[in-house]
């Protein structure tokens, strides 16, 4: 009877060879991690260079040149999207209510003036004045 035959049966604590192997396969992975991270250091290193302008605002001249050109582009849409964002609802006292943004100062808000009941006639519409 072998040392390896039951009741002797191999176990992966006292197997040399099998420690050795994931030993090895360790030290190769680390070792290709560490190649990994010189081969990548210089643009890690420029990354955070650029995180450190953009926080203090200290923007490349392409970057800037390139989010003038996306604003001027996209100026429009964003506007229109934030235009729409006037809430309306009524007050706990059951007057109808407008709530507008703080950046709308410029536009004032009113109503036709048609604050009676006239049969046949339109009443009570918004108006915006610039």
């Amino acid at each position: 009877m072998s040392f390896f035959e039951f009741p002797h049966t191999r176990t992966y604590d006292s197997d040399l060879g099998w420690l050795i192997k994931h030993a090895k396969s360790t030290e190769e992975a680390i070792e290709t991690l560490n190649e990994w991270i010189k081969e990548n250091e210089p643009t890690i290193d420029n990354l955070e260079q650029l995180y450190i302008d953009l926080t203090t605002g200290q923007l490349p001249e392409a970057m800037t040149e390139a989010i003038e050109i996306w604003l001027s582009q996209n100026a429009a849409d964003i506007v229109t999207q934030l235009i729409k964002m006037v809430f309306f609802g009524l007050t706990d006292d059951g007057y109808f209510v407008a709530y507008i943004p703080d950046s709308w100062d410029d536009i004032t808000f009113g109503t036709s003036g048609l604050d009676d009941f006239p049969v046949g006639v339109d009443f009570g519409h918004l108006t915006l004045t610039y």
